[in-house]
């Protein structure tokens, strides 16, 4: 089971649900270390948690099931690893934690994460953004497009 730190109170349930035994599931956590019903390795970096679970799903054997909740980027950058590592999609199971959402800018070619709100304005080149419904797999985030062409900006500029 790979989670979010923020996602873990969501899943209280299901990990309840899961075997005592340490060798039947693995907990990983991407976040801030934090009380949960059983024993959990924690990773503050995403790279360590993708290091770490590269090496569990090359060691695994056939039947392992991926169990992956967090946010909309977060799930699919572990499916996309899990994918590429062997799994096939039937055999991870995600869950969807409405936390905050990365918006990606087609202005400035730029992600941010931000509250989930059907505009935003970019943090890098400050063109106010209508964030599609569409996430984008390929770029891990949803996609913010100029909410309004004839003011692209949320202030008149000087």
């Amino acid at each position: 089971m790979v989670v979010q730190a923020g996602a873990l109170a969501k899943i209280a349930a299901f990990i309840a649900t899961l075997p005592a035994e340490r060798d039947q599931s693995t907990l990983l956590v991407q976040g801030d270390l934090c009380a949960t019903a059983r024993a959990a390795s924690f990773f503050p970096a995403r790279d360590a948690l993708e290091r770490h679970l590269l090496a569990i799903l090359d060691r695994a054997a056939i039947g392992l099931r991926l169990y992956v909740c967090g946010d909309e980027a977060f799930i699919w950058y572990i499916r996309r690893l899990a994918c590429d590592a062997g799994l096939l999609p039937e055999e991870i199971s995600a869950e969807l934690d409405g936390a905050p959402r990365t918006v990606y800018c087609v202005h400035c070619s730029v992600s941010h994460v931000y509250d989930a709100l059907p505009e935003v304005e970019c943090a890098s080149c400050g063109i106010n953004l209508g964030v599609r419904q569409h996430f984008s797999r390929r770029v891990g985030a949803y996609l913010g497009v100029c909410a309004d062409p004839d003011r692209p900006y949320q202030e008149p500029r000087a």
